[in-house]
């Protein structure tokens, strides 16, 4: 889905919300504001928003439950939120220099130590198959924000006048209301604490998501393995690696080009190694390879490259071979069964010196140089031989380094969590990042306001309205251009997922 298609099916959907509500507005005007009422729901230009009173007696007894240790944690929320204000300020600048080309690598920092700052786009950098990840997680992330704001308005005196939930076109966001006239009348200290808890929360909940993460070997433990062999989770339909003997959603990886596979990273190094050597061959016994010609010699052209009359890449195919059988002899070309050939093969090869004296190395050509010959083992299943572009398995599959130990179990499961907890973890990230920027319709806007009041008194407070004012015109210029550049780049350049 490109981004065009991101843009027409939800404008799609979101007129024909906006023409039945205008329609029910227009013929059935009492049962449906009845209906609205009711449930709490607005629908408007490109936006669906729902709002609700039910959580507010819930709120004010968790609210009220310890107020000094909330007061306490809130404060703590509080120091930590403004010390991060120069911080993200620093973040924002460093990073525009970056995307203008100013400088492209600033002094001690690698390119792998860059800290990417990016706009998140359905359909352009976050694939179709991740777009609940990014829905759910995003909403979580901002529901949890809120969350922290009317916590602290409760423990400070502050009542909450209600919840609510909205999707602007195709972002989730949350609100809370809160009674502007209560809050003003508090002292500075406690409004910091209220302004900066959605920011705190953001910070507690990255950690959260990264403990988690962390955790899932040991939590998966007794019924997932991890780091053993990675695990097949998907497999694109129809694609070159599906067949009879294809592989499927459960395969357990142990080898590949004749190596341990330990993990997904193995398996993407061991690709791109098929990609940028040579072919791989097999040593085979001389007996073995004599008895293989004898069941095979009615297919040989030994003139032709593709000595082989069946050439495909099914399981039972047969290949075309260069037997290195001497160091100073040219390689004969034979054909033979590839399953046949891998069955009976005892180790890898290139050449004849990298096999014993009573083998020699049949190594498979082909007229394409990016067609290569790949076997993969997998555990209480027959090889996989794949024949073709060695970088379609990788994009054909979908990994895992949690393997089920009992297969009722979904092999997905462990991967669906450490990747949600990775979306929230960078959306986490990002909220609290921007949030305190003293810009415009951001928390960072009222915590600059409340933190000049602080530290601006006596003879300076009269420079206070000029502080304000310079820094939260920086701050919106910030947030403004730096996302308008990284939109740009990503429409334009089609940023990958940073999060794979």
């Amino acid at each position: 889905m490109n981004i065009s298609n991101c843009i027409l099916y939800p404008g799609i959907v979101y007129s024909v919300l906006y023409l039945v509500d205008s329609a029910a507005r227009h013929y059935l005007p009492r049962k449906y504001a009845r209906f609205l009422r009711a449930t709490g729901i607005e629908i408007g230009l490109f936006q669906v928003k729902w709002f609700t009173e039910r959580f507010n007696r819930s709120l004010l007894r968790f609210g009220r439950l310890c107020p000094g240790l909330l007061s306490s944690w809130f404060l703590v929320g509080a120091i930590t939120a403004s010390l991060l204000i120069p911080v993200a300020i620093y973040i924002l600048v460093k990073n525009l220099i970056r995307e203008i080309g100013w400088n492209q690598n600033f002094p001690g920092e690698s390119k792998s130590d860059e800290l990417v700052i990016q706009p998140v786009l359905p359909g352009v950098n976050i694939p179709n198959s991740e777009l609940g990840y990014y829905f759910v997680s995003l909403l979580l992330c901002s529901v949890y924000h809120e969350l922290g704001h009317a916590v602290s308005a409760i423990s400070e005196n502050v009542r909450v006048l209600g919840f609510g939930v909205f999707v602007l076109f195709l972002i989730p966001a949350a609100y809370v209301d809160l009674p502007t006239d209560q809050l003003v009348t508090k002292s500075n200290l406690q409004k910091l604490r209220v302004f900066s808890a959605g920011v705190w929360h953001n910070i507690i909940l990255v950690g959260w998501s990264y403990v988690l993460i962390a955790s899932c070997p040991f939590l998966f433990s007794p019924v997932y393995t991890y780091g053993e062999h990675p695990c097949v989770i998907q497999v694109t339909a129809n694609s070159s690696v599906t067949g009879p003997s294809g592989l499927k959603a459960g395969d357990v990886i142990i080898e590949m080009l004749g190596a341990q596979v330990t993990n997904r990273s193995q398996f993407r190094d061991n690709i791109l190694t098929s990609i940028q050597s040579s072919s791989q061959g097999f040593c085979v016994n001389k007996n073995h390879l004599e008895q293989l010609l004898h069941d095979s010699r009615h297919e040989g052209k030994s003139d032709d490259l593709n000595c082989c009359s069946d050439h495909s890449n099914t399981a039972a195919a047969s290949l075309c071979f260069h037997i290195h059988k001497e160091l100073t002899e040219e390689p004969e070309p034979a054909c033979l069964g590839a399953r046949s050939l891998v069955t009976r093969a005892k180790t890898t090869c290139t050449g004849m010196t990298e096999c014993p004296p009573s083998s020699v190395c049949a190594v498979p050509v082909f007229s394409a140089n990016i067609t290569k010959f790949i076997q993969i083992s997998r555990k209480n299943d027959k090889d996989f031989l794949y024949v073709g572009n060695p970088a379609l398995i990788y994009t054909s599959i979908q990994l895992s380094d949690f393997c089920p130990r009992y297969q009722f179990l979904p092999a997905s499961l462990p991967e669906i969590l450490t990747k949600l907890c990775s979306y929230m973890m960078s959306f986490s990230g990002a909220l609290a990042l921007l949030n305190v920027v003293p810009s415009l319709l951001l928390d960072g806007q009222h915590m600059i306001v409340v933190l000049l009041d602080i530290l601006l008194v006596g003879r300076f407070e009269v420079y206070r309205k000029h502080f304000q004012i310079v820094l939260t015109i920086i701050g919106t210029l910030l947030v403004v251009i730096n996302i308008g550049i990284g939109f740009y780049r990503v429409t334009v350049s089609g940023t990958p997922n940073i999060l794979q």
